[in-house]
Formats: structure tokens, C-alpha cells, sequence
């Protein structure tokens, strides 16, 4: 191994997560190698950009899930099939989750692989060296497989990776407390290795861990941890959140089993701050091509805006973490057309006329001071309706269904229709009835019979929390690769890291639990707190990584009260916030956590899927008007555009085809499956429930 490890010292140099792409190309692709390198290299190159190497993940994130989710809607409005329709058998499930089923049988299968070979490769002592990274291996594996055992309720895993011992039909385990509980076990022993004394001799994993081996910077590159000792007990921190996090998971059918998980895990050490969190650190520019240089993810910045539910929750909070979350809209002073409509038609902002389906009629409905960004600069910030059902309204006491709504102004004398009657109208002249100035003269001429003024009425979300700049290109939709117009692009000093499971989560996993009554250690007001806070602190501090315009950049849009004053910041905000928004003062304790856990998941939509599962939370509220809206946290009941008819959010995935080799054991499975309670009548009926999902039964 002396040899070996010489070798990679001088390739990978200081920063291992930047290095020898090529020679981790191979690795992956290159089963002959295995036996010819350094286990922690073949850890590294297995787990480089964990859960973010795809761009259709990278996609599914805000464009699947995130929909699902209510954070995001497609800006031409909400789409029927985000959505189930049971009434016509169309059933939908998170994107994302579908990669992570891939990933148990590839990242999955190499930690398996990585463990087979220091078991059957390496001498007893040479074992003995490895033992950390065979444990911390297994974690990895148990983490991905219990993620699909709890979204599919069925997986290939007591007799996956088995090939090489003759197993090539392996058989599905069906998802229940026996299973649970042995990937439970499974975990507790690679705890246990980690919770021991290291071995002598043991093997420095440092640089070659992805997660755990190097400390976030402000800017640029993160820098190695450099101590292992360190390393491994934060290996262990993480591996019992996760185990806590299982057992929480599958608490209401094996209650016993999560006191007893809770136990031990308190006993032998929990999270107790933001730097045990864990985190996936991505490869930087040149050796990512994903989240720097691809077209697809991209759409976050040019397609999509953020809905109006989440927008009225954080408005509802008075939450000022909104400006770093949404970009403004196009009601701002800077904006020329609005500026022109001021000078030319002030009554248009004031008054719009209203076409009523049911009546047949138009008549002049107020704006209200929807449109009043001078007496409310946080107008910048509005959300579009995440219903399908109202993807065709815009109006005075309506919401926006598309992001963009159009003005129009016609010449007095103008027909509705008679085409060839208003190409005679030629051209017309309007008054400045408010300042003159250059850009704005006492009078305006108008060419043609009409025109129009086509504003952003909903916010883009930041999407550089995405991909890097929020895109590879200056521009909007059309421009492959357009960030939106959202600031320069400067990709080269960017490096991202992903969540994978952190300490903001924890701390609301902990006030849930002490809410409902289990003792943590703490009270439910002190875990809620430190959550909020490190929660807010993360994300000031991601936008300052990834430059988020309004924090970073003096040149972006000012918005009064926001950035007029110099680039925004919640340092000074937060305290306050936590303050006016206790847990103590809140109606619903766990309506107030969820709260905080939907917000924070903004760029990890799938982790809110669980927690919706699990409590209940947000509840499902039909919402047609923004009179409607409840004044708490909520999700709006979703509904067809034509028909009108319900949908419904999906609780689970359905088992993927495997290789027809082993459809044999799949059509088993399947078939097991469809006998369980709450499962629903076929496998690909995913608004039924996996068997621990019992909420609200």
C-alpha cells in the first residue's frame, strides 16, 4: 500500500475534491481497477459531487420536486401533471427520488464494493487500517438504502452486490420493521467502530473525504479539516442523526424501537452545532459540468417563479430571509415602463378593468395597493399561484396564475376585433399628466392603435443557490444557458456544497420531537431557536458564496428598505426575527417547526416531502382568491385547469422496472406490495402509502 499511496499524494496534491478527474473517470468506469488502488481513493472518486452529478437531478430539484413541494411553478403557469389525478389514473412521484433509487445500485454498489474488497483484499492488519472507511462506507450504503426502502417500500439489498457469489436474480426485500430494524443494526455497528478508539496505524481519511474532510470557506476553495480525530467523531455525529432521523421516520410503527434508538443516540452523540452538519462538497469549475457549465438547470433563473403560498408564508412571518430566497419583480422605481404608465395612464395602476366569466360583463376593479410598491417597497416580492386551476387568472383581487402580466392601453376610439376599422385610428397622442422630463415628454405619440407593457408580476427564485451565477450566460429566456439576466457571470471562485443531512434539520427534528414529548435534552424553544438561527446563518452566508445579487452586488435593482442602503444582509435581522416569531407565541407549535423546515429546504425540496408525510404539515387548503388565503402555513389544494377536477400529491414512488432478468422477483414484489394496507390497488398508485406513512389515518 506504501507505493500506492505515494502515488496519489502527488496527484491529488492539497485538494483532492479538484484533482485527477481523469484518473476518477476511470475509476468508475473501470471495474479492473479495484484492486489497484487506495481504498480512500476509490471512496473519493464514488462519492465526488454526491447527489448533485446530474443536471437532470439538478433539474428535478426545482422543476419536479420543488413543484411538488409548492416552492416553485412553471411561469406560464401551475401544470396539471405535477400533480396525481386519481379520478383518470395519472400518477406522478418526486423526480428526485428516482435518481436516488439509481444511486443505492451505483454509489450504493461501490461502497458495498469498497467494503467487499478490504474485507477480501487486505491482510488482517491492512483491515485493521481501513476499518474507519469501511465503517464510514457503510454508512453511506445504509443512508442511501433506507431513503428508497421508505419512498419505494421494496428494494434489492440483503442480496444486492452479490454477483461475484453467484446471486444474479437477486430477490426484493419488502420494506417493514424486520428490515428496518437490520439496517438499523447495521448502522449501530458502524457507530460502534467510530465511537472506539481509533486503530493503531488506522488510515487518515483527510482530503479523500468529500463530506467531512475540508471546512467551508466564505469565498472560495473550502480548506482541509486536517484533523482526523476530529473527522471521525463527526462521522459518528452524523451517522446517529441519521439513525434518529430513521428511527423518527418509523416511530408510529415501531415506537419501541425509536425510544431505544433515542437512547442511544443521546448517549452516544448527537449534533450540537451548525459544524457537525453534513454536507456533499462539489468539484470545482473545470471538474463539475454540472452545476457550472449546464444548459438545463439554468431554468431555475429563467422559467419558473416562486409561488405565492411560500411568498404570503414568509411575508406572513415578516421573514427577511424573503429577498434572499425570491428575486424582484418588475414593481420597482427603476423600472421605465413603470415609469411611463405613472406619467402617461396613472389610472391604470390604480384601476383595471375586469372581464367576469359568469356575468359576461367587464367592469373597473381597484389594484388595492397590490400594485403600491412606493407604499410597500416588498410588492417587489409576490408570488404566482401554484393551482393549475388558476393559471389563467391576473387581475385585481385575483392571483397571478402566469408570472408575467401584460398592460395594455388602446386608442379612445379603439373596436375590440374590428381589425381593419382600427388600422385607420394612426397615430395618437397621450399627456404627461405627472413630471416632464427628457425620457418622459409633455406628450407622447403612440403609432398604433394600441400598445402594451409586459411586466414580471411574480418573482424568479435565487437561482444561484442552483447553479453557479444562476447560469453560464448574461441573458433570458432563448439564450442557452441564460441566467436571467441576473448579474454577471464569474463561475471561476465558485464552489458549491449540497445538504445531505444538517444541523438546522436536526434542531427541528429535536423541538418536533420534545413538542410531542419525548425528553432531547433540551426544551422545544431552544432547539427551534438554534435551528432558526443556524438556518439564517446558512443561508446569509451561501449567499454571499454563490453572489447572490442583492447581497453581493451594489449595481443590482434597489429596493427601498432592502438593498437602497448597500448590499442586503440578515446579520442584524435575525435575533429579532427569532424574537417576534417564538415558538412560545406560536397558536400551533408544529405547524411553527414545519414552518421553518419548509422554508429552509428551499434548494432540498425532497427532505420537505418527509416531513409533510410524517406530520401533516402544511395543511392542504383549496385557495381561490388572495382573500383566501389562511393566515398560517399552508399548501393550496391543487386542482385541474380545464376541468377543474381535484389532484393530489403523491405520498410514494412505484417500484422501477428492473433488468428483465430479474422480473421474476420484481412482479413478486410487486405483488407483495399491493397487499399492504394503505398501499393502493397497483404499484403505480403513488398517492397510497409506504406502510410506515400512517399520518392523518
Amino acid at each position: 500500500m506504501k507505493q500506492i499511496t505515494k502515488y496519489l499524494a502527488g496527484g491529488l496534491a492539497a485538494l483532492a475534491l479538484v484533482g485527477c478527474k481523469d484518473k476518477m473517470r476511470e475509476l468508475n468506469t473501470n471495474p479492473n481497477t479495484i484492486g489497484t488502488t487506495d481504498p480512500r481513493y476509490m471512496f473519493l472518486s464514488a462519492t465526488q459531487d454526491f447527489d448533485y452529478n446530474n443536471r437532470g437531478f439538478m433539474e428535478d430539484i426545482f422543476g419536479n420536486t420543488g413543484v411538488k413541494m409548492q416552492y416553485f411553478v412553471y411561469y406560464t403557469g401551475a401544470s396539471d401533471g405535477s400533480y396525481c389525478a386519481e379520478q383518470a389514473l395519472e400518477f406522478t412521484q418526486p423526480g428526485t427520488a428516482t435518481y436516488q433509487y439509481s444511486w443505492l445500485y451505483s454509489t450504493g454498489k461501490q461502497m458495498a464494493a469498497l467494503q467487499q474488497y478490504i474485507d477480501d483484499n487486505l491482510s488482517g492488519a491492512e483491515q485493521a487500517t481501513f476499518q474507519d472507511l469501511r465503517a464510514i462506507a457503510g454508512i453511506i450504503k445504509v443512508y442511501e438504502a433506507f431513503r428508497v426502502f421508505e419512498n419505494y417500500g421494496a428494494a434489492v439489498y440483503s442480496q444486492a452486490f452479490k454477483a461475484t457469489e453467484g446471486i444474479v436474480k437477486p430477490e426484493y426485500d419488502i420494506f417493514d420493521n424486520t428490515v428496518y430494524e437490520g439496517l438499523d443494526a447495521e448502522l449501530k455497528g458502524y457507530i460502534a467502530v467510530l465511537e472506539a478508539p481509533a486503530n493503531e496505524n488506522t488510515s487518515d481519511l483527510g482530503i479523500y473525504d468529500p463530506f467531512y474532510g475540508y471546512v467551508v470557506q466564505s469565498t472560495g476553495a473550502p480548506k482541509p479539516l486536517g484533523d482526523y480525530a476530529k473527522q471521525r467523531v463527526l462521522w459518528k455525529k452524523f451517522a446517529n442523526a441519521i439513525r434518529l432521523d430513521m428511527a423518527w421516520r418509523m416511530k408510529a410503527v415501531d415506537a419501541a424501537h425509536f425510544s431505544t434508538v433515542l437512547t442511544e443516540t443521546m448517549a452516544s452523540g448527537l449534533y450540537e452545532s451548525a459544524t457537525d452538519g453534513c454536507y456533499a462538497y462539489q468539484n470545482g469549475y473545470g471538474q463539475n459540468s454540472s452545476i457550472y457549465n449546464s444548459d438545463g438547470p439554468n431554468k431555475i433563473s429563467t422559467e419558473y417563479a416562486v409561488t405565492d403560498n411560500f411568498i404570503s408564508y414568509l411575508k406572513s412571518l415578516n421573514d427577511p430571509r424573503l429577498p434572499l430566497l425570491a428575486r424582484n419583480n418588475s414593481l420597482n422605481g427603476d423600472t421605465k415602463a413603470i415609469k411611463w404608465m405613472q406619467a402617461y395612464f396613472p389610472d391604470s395602476l390604480q384601476m383595471h378593468w375586469v372581464y367576469d366569466d359568469e356575468t359576461k360583463t367587464w367592469s373597473q376593479k381597484s389594484w388595492g395597493n397590490l400594485l403600491d410598491f412606493q407604499a410597500d417597497p416588498l410588492m417587489a416580492y409576490q408570488g404566482q399561484s401554484a393551482d393549475p386551476e388558476n393559471y389563467n387568472q391576473g387581475g385585481p383581487e385575483q392571483f397571478w396564475g402566469q408570472r408575467n402580466f401584460t398592460f395594455r392601453f388602446y386608442h379612445p376610439n379603439y373596436k375590440p376585433g374590428d381589425v381593419e376599422f382600427n388600422k385607420t385610428l394612426g397615430p395618437w397622442t397621450v399627456t404627461n399628466q405627472g413630471t416632464v422630463s427628457a425620457d418622459f415628454p409633455a406628450t407622447f405619440k403612440i403609432w398604433n392603435p394600441d400598445t402594451s407593457f409586459t411586466l414580471a408580476m411574480a418573482s424568479r427564485p435565487q437561482g444561484r443557490y442552483f447553479i453557479a451565477c444562476g447560469g453560464k450566460t448574461v441573458g433570458d429566456l432563448g439564450t442557452n444557458g441564460a441566467n436571467g439576466n441576473d448579474g454577471p457571470v464569474d463561475p471561476a471562485n465558485k464552489y458549491y456544497r449540497r445538504p445531505v443531512y444538517t444541523y438546522p434539520e436536526f434542531c427541528f427534528m429535536m423541538a418536533y420531537l420534545t413538542v410531542d414529548g419525548n425528553a432531547t435534552g433540551k426544551s422545544a424553544d431552544e432547539w427551534y431557536e438554534a435551528g432558526v438561527q443556524a438556518a439564517m446563518e446558512e443561508l446569509q452566508a451561501d449567499a454571499i458564496r454563490y453572489e447572490v445579487q442583492v447581497a453581493t452586488n451594489t449595481e443590482a435593482t434597489k429596493i427601498v428598505g432592502v438593498n437602497d442602503n448597500g448590499v442586503y444582509s440578515l446579520t442584524a435581522k435575525i435575533a429579532p426575527y427569532i424574537a417576534a416569531n417564538s415558538l412560545a407565541s406560536a397558536a400551533d407549535k408544529k405547524e411553527a417547526i414545519v414552518g421553518q423546515m419548509w422554508i429552509y429546504s428551499y434548494n432540498n425540496p425532497q427532505r420537505m416531502w418527509n416531513w409533510w408525510r410524517m406530520t401533516g404539515y402544511p395543511k392542504i387548503v383549496k385557495v381561490g382568491t388572495p382573500a383566501e388565503r389562511p393566515a398560517s402555513l399552508f399548501w393550496s389544494k391543487p386542482a385541474k385547469r380545464t376541468s377543474g377536477d381535484p389532484l393530489q400529491f403523491p405520498r410514494r414512488c412505484a417500484l422501477p422496472q428492473p433488468n428483465t432478468t430479474n422480473n421474476v422477483n420484481y412482479e413478486k414484489a410487486k405483488s407483495e406490495l399491493v397487499k399492504q394496507a394503505n398501499y393502493g390497488n397497483a404499484y403505480n398508485v403513488t398517492t397510497g402509502r409506504i406502510y410506515w406513512d400512517v399520518q392523518g389515518l
